[in-house]
């Protein structure tokens, strides 16, 4: 029988991801981690390189914003694609190893009817969607070619899952990698192309395309036979979907709605161009989006590697294996999430002006805040992964509305109050997503306490932010002036946040050897 979590002897401190030595599971996901987080490392390298490649390629700020909500149209839908359907699989093949390729290859058939319906649906209503979403018919021909991309990804997404449920972290990270180079290839190579926005999106799908043929080759398309049920893939999959959709239009319908509402106000005040308006707000906002995303792809791999073996614990009914990962992925990610993000926030000028042209410091204010509204946003999204692999995905995606619902409402009506002159809208952006991400976070940490009897501790909570505090404050009082010095903001905030958690005891001597033992075990 697969090893579970209680045979292993926990270390001196609770809050651990890691225990002693003789635990397989323990060791597996130590190697799992490493790899995952390995890979978003990269993504987070090559997506740096993107971000800061594309608004020089394309030169204006116009332009990037046309872009940037194109593509965070297209990453909704992939996002929603990737996540439900790696999470089903995952969740599926990992409860039965034997009959693991027939489930693949079930997976596969109905991911290739929702790949043709969806990006057919995308192809076909692309002129609708234009005018009455994003009220700029200069989507149309940039939607029919996200629907390309749509397609790929249903199918890549079962291939990813079925390794992840297999526990095979290095043949996921690898493929992961791999289209890391071929997106950041495709993007920038298409951007350069001369022709605007729909170079770099065609560049986008040509990517997904040939990482859909490398993923092919590599996991295969599985073994007919019964596989899971078509009744029970339906039953996980569809809460996974709602939840999903839900979760990414959180992080990112408040670039959509910011188009949207920036538009309005500029036709209501008669310019000449309303939409270079608001497509110029959204590629500032889009540059602060970008660094306030960096804590939650940071600290996603935690959710790939927690999700197999919360499921499997909860399956076998091993309660102390539950609460032992849950108490220990919380505590290390809100330790790294602060980390990040209180350095970004205090020098978030110095930040934008390192890497992009001056226009675009304009979004300082909005990262200050947006950065620790995607602080919130990873958590919660942890700790609804915990619920759902747990066995209530219906949970997590009820609390996944209530999150956009905020963002929605706040984000727009924030936006119509504050006008758009100057960084208010952007600012008023950032906030109505902040209230969004903090009310689900409430929402679902309260579920899991309830469910699970673990949390963060207030102990570790109250020091996080108290180095939080300081990291924010020295990162923002050292000078950003000229940009070389916003790196050494940064890097000060961070000095600042690690003394305080070492002088408060929060990380002592039991977390570096842990530290230590993940990094031999994974080598």
């Amino acid at each position: 029988m697969y090893a579970t979590c209680c045979q292993a002897r926990r270390v001196e401190y609770e809050g651990s991801l890691v225990t002693e030595e003789g635990d397989d599971d323990t060791r597996s996901a130590g190697r799992g981690l490493l790899w995952v987080t390995g890979s978003k490392v990269f993504f987070i390298l090559t997506a740096t390189g993107v971000s800061i490649a594309l608004p020089h390629v394309f030169g204006s700020e116009e332009v990037f914003g046309l872009y940037s909500v194109a593509f965070g149209a297209a990453a909704m839908f992939n996002a929603v694609l990737i996540s439900s359907t790696l999470q089903t699989v995952s969740k599926l093949v990992s409860e039965d190893d034997e009959r693991a390729p027939q489930t693949l290859r079930r997976a596969l058939t109905l991911q290739l009817g929702i790949g043709l319906g969806l990006g057919g649906a995308v192809l076909g209503g692309a002129p609708w969607l234009a005018r009455w979403v994003f009220l700029d018919e200069r989507f149309t021909p940039l939607l029919r070619v996200v629907a390309g991309v749509i397609f790929a990804y249903a199918l890549y997404a079962a291939l990813v899952g079925y390794l992840n449920g297999r526990r095979r972290f290095d043949r996921q990270a690898q493929l992961d990698m791999t289209f890391s180079v071929l997106r950041t290839t495709g993007l920038v190579g298409g951007a350069a192309l001369g022709i605007g926005a729909i170079g770099a999106i065609a560049g986008f799908a040509v990517a997904a395309g040939c990482i859909l043929v490398v993923a092919l080759f590599v996991v295969g398309v599985g073994a007919p036979g019964g596989g899971v049920p078509w009744k029970r893939l339906l039953a996980f999959l569809a809460p996974i979907w709602l939840y999903q959709a839900a979760l990414n239009g959180i992080m990112q319908i408040d670039l959509q709605v910011l188009h949207y509402g920036a538009t309005e106000m500029a036709r209501d005040a008669a310019a000449v161009d309303p939409t270079a308006v608001a497509d110029r707000l959204c590629g500032v906002y889009r540059t602060a989006q970008f660094f306030a995303f960096v804590p939650y792809q940071l600290i996603l791999s935690v959710t790939f590697v927690v999700f197999p073996y919360v499921s499997r614990a909860t399956t076998l009914g091993d309660e102390e294996a539950t609460k032992r990962y849950v108490r220990g992925a919380l505590r290390f990610s809100v330790l790294v999430l602060l980390a990040v993000a209180s350095p970004i926030g205090g020098a978030a000028e110095g930040v934008i002006r390192v890497l992009f042209p001056e226009p675009y410091a304009l979004g300082a204010g909005a990262l200050q805040i947006l950065v620790f509204g995607m602080t919130a946003f990873a958590l919660f999204v942890i700790c609804a992964t915990i619920v759902a692999g747990g066995g209530r995905p219906r949970l997590s995606a009820a609390v996944a509305v209530l999150g956009l619902i905020v963002v929605v409402g706040s984000t727009y009506g924030l936006v119509q109050a504050l006008g758009i002159e100057g960084d208010r809208a952007l600012v008023g952006t950032a906030i109505g997503t902040t209230l969004g991400t903090s009310v689900a976070l409430a929402a679902v940490g309260f579920v899991v306490y309830r469910s699970f009897g673990a949390f963060i501790g207030p102990a570790t909570a109250a020091r996080a932010l108290l180095a939080a505090a300081a990291g924010f404050g020295v990162a923002r009082v050292i000078p950003h002036d000229p940009s070389p010095w916003g790196i050494a903001a940064g890097a000060g905030g961070l000095a600042a946040y690690a003394l305080v958690l070492v002088v408060t005891r929060e990380i002592g001597r039991e977390d570096l050897a842990a530290l230590k033992r993940v990094i031999r075990r994974g080598s």
